[in-house]
């Protein structure tokens, strides 16, 4: 038997377009969300691409106050663009940033919902009428002299 090899156009797999699935404004506010979390700028532009080319080019450049060839060369991979263009370009697709703190609201909500089930139990373990009384803090292990000999100690001995 002889050995066969494949190519591309055996497989008849095509090339995924994102633009395919940006059909809403939830969509596309997740898709660009998701690509402003990886902190990659040339991630980002691409996913602004994918959307500028969901919404048409024509349609997209003509709101930000841009020609159809410049937003091309601003949106093609190597360019930087200046901030003032990629928020001219968001509020041409009505997509407003916002800024939070680093730190994960869904890492808020984890920590009140511990200190919240941590005074609970407090209240559940308290006897009515007197007060809650402070956990003591645990006694250190008590550490004994070990009565076995390790090699180490061994070889320095005489004998």
């Amino acid at each position: 038997m002889t050995a066969r090899k494949f190519s591309t156009k055996d497989l008849q797999v095509s090339a995924f377009d994102p633009v395919t699935y940006l059909d809403s404004d939830e969509a596309i506010a997740a898709y660009l969300e998701i690509a402003l979390a990886e902190n990659d700028p040339v991630f980002l532009m691409a996913a602004l691409n994918d959307v500028i080319r969901a919404r048409g080019v024509a349609d997209i450049a003509s709101k930000a106050g841009l020609g159809r060839e410049s937003l091309y060369k601003t949106l093609k991979p190597g360019a930087h663009p200046r901030l003032s263009t990629v928020l001219q370009l968001l509020g041409a697709l009505d997509i407003r940033l916002s800024i939070t703190p680093a730190k994960s609201a869904r890492t808020a909500k984890k920590t009140a919902s511990k200190k919240s089930a941590a005074t609970k139990r407090a209240r559940m373990t308290s006897t009515p009428g007197r007060p809650v009384q402070a956990k003591m803090a645990p006694k250190p292990p008590v550490t004994t002299k070990r009565t076995t000999k390790t090699a180490a100690t061994r070889s320095r001995l005489p004998g």
